[in-house]
Formats: C-alpha cells, structure tokens, sequence
C-alpha cells in the first residue's frame, strides 16, 4: 500500500493525516494506518518493527494506551515479495473521539498524527428507481449503520439527518428506528445528470460518510425540427442569425410530445437556450461555415432523457472581405502611393482579384477608377504608385464577385499646395561669349496663385546637343516671390529653374526651358 492510499485509509478512519507532506517525517507517515476495527498495520517491513506506538488524550495530554506488539499479515498479490506487512490486534479504548499518536523507535520519539477513534459511520444500498419523461418519480433509499470499534459491532444508524443532493434538489432527510432512509423525489427531466450524493455530517462521536450514484433513466428518442426559414438560407460570414423550431420527444406510447420545458439546447451567443413549454426554441448563433448544427446541451451525445439528436442548417455562405492597414501617402512629384492588404474571411488561398484605385474629388461622388491591378486574398500588403491630384480623395475597392462580398477602404483624403514659376527668362540673348548675363522669375504657390518669398531656387544647364541637365548655381526668392541671379556665358544651351519641396507640404516645380544663344 502507498503512502497515497495510507492517506485516503486514514481520512476513512483511522490516522487523521495532515498532510502530504509530513509523509517523510515518521515511521507512522512511511506505510502505517489503521484498520476499520482499529488495528495498526505497518506496510512493507523485513522484520517485526521495534517501536511502539502510543495513544495520547489530546485534552489531558495523557497516554491511554500503548502497542508494541505486531504479527504478520498474509501476503497480496502486488506486496514486496522481500517484505512483510505486520498488524496489530485492535485498540480498545474507553471512549470515543480523536486522539493524539506518537511513535517511540531507537531514534527517539516523534509525534506523527491523530488517530480517529470515533464511529465508523457505513453506508450501504444506496438507490433508486429508474426514470423517465414519463415518470419523473422516484425513491431515493439506503441502509445506514456506524460500526463501534469498542465493542467491534455494527448497529443501525437510527433517527439520524442526512443530506441529500443532486442538481435540482438538496432536500434533508431522517433514517428510520432501523436506520433505513427512504426519500421520494421528482426529477424535472431537464437535468444535465442524475447524479445523487448521500452525506453523513461528521459529529464528535461520529466520522463522516459520503456515498454518490446515478439514478438511471429511460431515455427516449428525440427529435430537434427546424423552422423552414431557419433549413436552409443565405447568410454573409460573421452575420447573427436566429434559428427556430421545436423540439419533441417520442413517448413510451408512441406520441410525439415537447420536451419538457426548460431543456437545454447547444450554447449560442445569449447563453444557453431553453425550451419552452410547447417545445418552441430560439437560438443566436454567428454564422461562420456553410452547415450550422442544433443539438441538446452535451452536443451529439444524449442528454440523461433524451437520445442524441441534431438538425443541421444548410448555409449559403457569402465570403467578407476587408482591407488590413491601408495607408495612401503624396509625394513633392505629386505621385500618390498607396498599400494595403486584402483580406478573405473565410479564408482562401492563391485566389487571384482584381482591386481599383480610385479617386474623388469630393470623397462622396464621382469615383473614377485611375489604376486596376491584381492581387491575391491574404497575400500580404501591396504597393502601387501613380500620378495624383494636387487636391482630392483616395481608396482601394474590390467589387466582389459570386459569393464573395466586395469592399472599399474609408477615403484618404490627399493634398499638398501647388508651386509654379509664373515668369522665367535669360537676358539678353544673344549673348557674347564671356559677357554676362542674367536669369529673372516669379516663385508663386497655393490656388489662388500668391507670392512665395523665402525659397531655394535652383538653376540648370543643358549644352546644346547633351540630354542631360547640369547643377549650376542657386539662389533665394524675394517677398514677393522674385529672384535674380547672375552668369557669365559659356556656350549654347537651355536654361531652366527648380523648385524642391521643403516642408513636406509642396509640390515640386520646374520653370520652362529657355534657350540663350552664345556667340563667341
């Protein structure tokens, strides 16, 4: 025996245990226990032990009593062939209760537990008759008796409370003059079990006892019918949906009759729905996959009254999608960038679809689709770059298809404030080789036009015959947006001016081109 089932032996009566941690502290924790009769037993010893165990009053602190002698138990099937149990003959004391218990061994004394030496209160016969939804009735009965280690008999328990409990009920009933308890009870038949527990109170002359069983039923065959509308229907993914119908049972004559009122059905997102007394049911239940089942509470297994049964809702499901994290940003160049990603619910792989960008310049009407580009659902974000609009909304929209519902992303509203050279020119022209010259002209922004004084501008050079545009000097405009900057004449070419974005809030811009003819 393990010092697992020492503990459970003593909690029957016999060593009051503390705890499972003492389990290493004394020779009475390694094995030891007692029997139902009162009797020490020490578990797998190679000889007799050589201690002595003492029984101590724990109101007077005095010894009552003392065992040191053991004799061997007979060998069970599982024992340590190399070891022996031993027992003691039973203890008799002169009154009943729980006492203190000490172990005396060459090592010294210790004190290791308590030792319940009150009534051993024993429960037998507990039942009840079988039920039904057509017999809820029943009688709940056993025969209870205390065994008194003193005089090593058993007697009726007699005129005694007992607890009885199970989901429904808790009622407090009285043994008889033979100690026989006889309880009626009618179960509701919406129970989820018919389990029933027998308690005995412990008192100080008395241990507890506990005693649980199931009542058993009859079942009978049920049956869930759904409402027509609730059969079969066409429902987008994530939608709330309320089915309805009625559920019956088949009697033991054959007539089909609504469960009882109250009877649990599958959770939904209210809760648990119940039946009502004409067996009428209500459910919500989010529509995520093309079939919807309706069962008893415990699912496709039977409820204690009721066999297993489910009604499936076929759905038509509608596909949702949804675009993840979009962002549409402007650029100085006036290009418009826009990412997103386009997500399937329920999901789909390598599904390949067509997504517009569009743009408003109202955010409400006249939507015109600037670019379509193709995409896969739950590919992760894409990136896409056009030319944009001084001013105006932005999104992206999937129009859906058969059984996929489309989507559009809130409007991003993008702008920045225009920039333009109203006036540039290189004079005087022709020019001589090595003669100055001079490049004037007008910065303005924002609509209407207004002077942009304060600005950077930048000034290039293409010699006749290249592609390329040459760096070549800068200057800053005036307050009322002019500038002026000065050159010596080189060769033949085109003149222009730039404008670069410097707050993050403007366009870029660039000046016409000016030819200036160099003579040499």
């Amino acid at each position: 025996m393990t010092s697992a089932i020492v503990i459970a032996a003593a909690a029957l009566g016999g060593l009051a245990v503390p705890g499972a941690a003492h389990a290493a502290d004394a020779p009475c924790l390694q094995g030891m226990y007692t029997t139902r009769e009162g009797a020490f037993v020490i578990k797998n010893i190679n000889t007799r032990p050589a201690i002595t165990v003492h029984v101590r009053d724990k109101k007077t602190g005095q010894r009552v009593a003392s065992v040191s002698k053991f004799h061997d138990l007979p060998y069970e099937p599982g024992d340590d062939g190399y070891a022996t149990d031993v027992i003691s003959d039973p203890l008799k004391l002169a009154d009943l209760g729980i006492y203190a218990l000490e172990v005396d061994t060459a090592a010294g004394t210790t004190v290791c537990a308590d030792f319940d030496y009150r009534l051993r209160s024993e429960m037998t016969k507990p039942t009840a008759g079988k039920v039904s939804l057509d017999n809820l009735k029943t009688t709940v009965s056993a025969d209870l008796t205390t065994f008194d280690p003193r005089t090593q008999t058993s007697s009726p328990l007699k005129n005694t409370k007992v607890a009885i409990a199970g989901e429904g009920f808790s009622p407090t009933a009285t043994t008889d003059a033979q100690g026989h308890l006889s309880v009626p009870h009618t179960f509701l038949g919406t129970e989820r079990a018919t389990d029933i527990s027998i308690d005995l109170t412990a008192t100080p002359q008395m241990d507890s006892a506990t005693s649980q069983f199931r009542v058993g039923t009859i079942r009978q065959k049920g049956e869930i019918v759904l409402d027509p509308e609730s059969q079969s229907f066409k429902a987008t993914y994530g939608q709330v949906r309320t089915l309805t119908g009625r559920a019956t049972r088949i009697a033991a004559d054959g007539t089909r009759k609504p469960v009882p009122e109250g009877t649990r059905l599958w959770a939904d997102l209210t809760g648990v729905p119940r039946t009502k007394a004409d067996g009428r049911f209500e459910r919500q239940v989010r529509i995520n996959a093309t079939g919807m089942y309706t069962a008893w509470d415990t699912g496709r297994r039977a409820t204690p009254w009721l066999e297993a049964s489910e009604n499936w809702s076929k759905v038509e499901l509608v596909s949702v999608t949804q675009f993840r994290e979009f962002k549409a940003t402007i650029d100085s160049a006036r290009r418009v960038t826009l990412t997103g990603d386009l997500l399937l619910k329920p999901a789909v792989e390598n599904k390949a679809v067509n997504v517009e960008v569009q743009y408003s310049a109202d955010g409400k009407t006249n939507w015109t689709t600037r670019k379509t580009f193709a995409t896969k659902f739950g590919a992760g974000a894409v990136k896409q770059t056009l030319p944009g609009e001084a001013d105006g909304y932005w999104r992206l929209r999937y129009a859906g298809e058969s059984l996929i519902q489309g989507s559009v992303t809130p409007p991003v509203r993008l702008t920045r404030t225009a920039t333009a050279f109203s006036y540039f020119n290189a004079a005087p022209e022709p020019v001589r080789k090595g003669q100055a010259f001079t490049i004037k002209g007008t910065l303005q922004h924002q609509n209407p036009a207004k002077a942009y004084g304060g600005q950077t501008v930048l000034f290039y050079f293409r010699p006749a015959g290249s592609q390329d545009f040459l760096y070549q000097a800068q200057t800053k405009t005036a307050a009322d947006g002019t500038f002026l900057r000065k050159f010596t004449a080189d060769r033949t070419g085109t003149w222009i001016a730039r404008y670069r974005d410097a707050d993050g809030k403007h366009f870029n811009a660039e000046s016409r081109q000016d030819d200036l003819v160099v003579n040499p």
